[in-house]
């Protein structure tokens, strides 16, 4: 039987571009007493978690995380927070060490650099690429807790500045990758955009009926009358009602959180045995019901009405009538399962939501204008460093997991797919997901007198 909580494997094909564009958290209390909007914000959530993890890292006063998150421009991130010292002269040689906590903690954002003083809530903001040219690693003698890089920029009130970001263990390749080449691979929560729809509400499953009208088959073989039972179920209010398949669970031929039922179709008429033998069946089940292609014996009839199994049969025309009064009123009232009907008609808007996800993307990636002068970046770098988001939304598409823990963790993995490929489109200046193809318009004197 398939769990209702598992998501529903959503394949979908996402074609790959042949060329892609060329280069909130808990409330918690720090340093004395006031809410930490570091964690609150989602522009920071994840990589001042990440940061408070690292070794011999310390939270940073609310007041200079608030400094910290005004210099971060409303539609960027931050993506990854480090302990660093400062020190105002371009001098990539000069000795930076930390002596316990360190005076500085440094934020690389998409778009910029920005250095937090613990003593004094100062700011430095240094705009531009986050590996310039000038730039340094510790020797190999170097041991945690100096080993770092030094990079010499200039802030944006002219001062020139060497500032180390230090690395949490003796290793420098993750802090090198992450000042290189950004955290597209790691980042596990960007902020909302307004042109990225919202993740699908669904808890308003709980209103919405699950259940389709029974359909109409023709019950030419054992299968399909299978299916006609499992359809007339679902339309009686037994949303999550499904096949066994070939688990022959118990005998059991369909099953449901509120129901189980057992299918015959076979040239003499169902006699008491087998409708005694479904009642033992699954016995704290609140409803048993039984179809046959070829009726019932009398003997059956009134072993169905004293043990309570619901009697139905399939005619030739796929057409289900009840047989006796019990299974008659259940065909007029059907069954209140709410929770069935709240699961189904969830699993229907999850999986039609990741399909709608994948199709977006694709449709953006497709729509892009390869030769816009747009794509240049804010900085040297910038591109590539935004590319590398839309790369991974791309690959988290093609390899989604066949299954998740729960269908809001199916919901989840598909919006943050999407958040990921909007960051090249924000950083890029292209909309999204109309990309810029029918923005071109060719110039006539037409357009231009008009």
């Amino acid at each position: 039987m398939h769990d209702p909580l598992a998501a529903p494997r959503v394949d979908l094909e996402v074609p790959v571009p042949e060329r892609l564009p060329e280069t909130s958290a808990p409330t918690s209390m720090a340093n004395g007493g006031g809410p930490d909007p570091l964690r609150e914000d989602a522009r920071a959530a994840w990589a001042y978690r990440t940061y408070l993890r690292a070794r011999g890292s310390q939270p940073l006063h609310p007041d200079a995380g608030a400094r910290l998150l005004a210099a971060v421009d409303p539609d960027d991130h931050v993506e990854f927070i480090a302990e660093a010292a400062v020190r105002y002269e371009a001098n990539l040689f000069a000795e930076l060490t930390r002596d316990g906590t360190a005076p500085f903690v440094a934020a690389r954002t998409m778009r910029r650099w920005i250095l937090v003083e613990r003593a004094t809530s100062a700011v430095v903001v240094c705009t531009g690429p986050a590996f310039p040219g000038s730039i340094a690693g510790t020797s190999r003698a170097t041991t945690w807790p100096n080993v770092g890089w030094t990079l010499g920029v200039t802030a944006d009130d002219g001062r020139k500045l060497a500032f180390k970001v230090f690395s949490d263990d003796d290793h420098l390749d993750r802090l090198e990758k992450l000042i290189e080449q950004g955290a597209a691979e790691e980042i596990k929560l960007l902020p909302e955009q307004a042109e990225v729809p919202a993740l699908p509400d669904l808890g308003a499953a709980e209103s919405a009926r699950g259940a389709a009208a029974a359909q109409r088959f023709l019950p030419s073989d054992w299968r399909t009358s299978e299916e006609v039972a499992a359809a007339h179920m679902r339309a009686l209010g037994f949303a999550d009602a499904e096949l066994t398949g070939g688990s022959r669970d118990g005998g059991l031929d369909v099953v449901a959180g509120a129901g189980v039922a057992q299918v015959k179709m076979q040239a003499q008429p169902v006699g008491a045995p087998q409708v005694q033998q479904l009642r033992g069946t699954r016995p704290h089940s609140p409803h048993h019901l039984f179809y046959s292609t070829s009726g019932y014996t009398t003997a059956a009839r009134e072993t169905a009405a004293e043990i309570g199994v619901y009697l139905f049969t399939i005619g030739r025309d796929g057409m289900v009538s009840p047989v006796g009064d019990a299974a008659a009123d259940l065909a007029e009232t059907g069954v209140h399962d709410p929770d069935a009907v709240r699961a189904v008609t969830a699993r229907q808007i999850v999986h039609q939501y990741c399909q709608t996800v994948g199709d977006r993307i694709t449709a953006a990636i497709n729509a892009i204008d390869s030769s816009s002068p747009r794509h240049t970046g804010r900085y040297p770098g910038h591109p590539d460093r935004a590319r590398r988001y839309l790369l991974q939304a791309v690959n988290n598409l093609l390899e989604a997991p066949g299954s998740f823990e729960s269908l809001r963790s199916a919901a989840v993995y598909y919006h943050h797919t999407e958040l990921l490929a909007h960051v090249w489109f924000r950083e890029m200046g292209v909309p999204y997901p109309d990309g810029e193809h029918l923005r071109h318009e060719p110039d006539t004197l037409d357009s231009f007198y008009n």
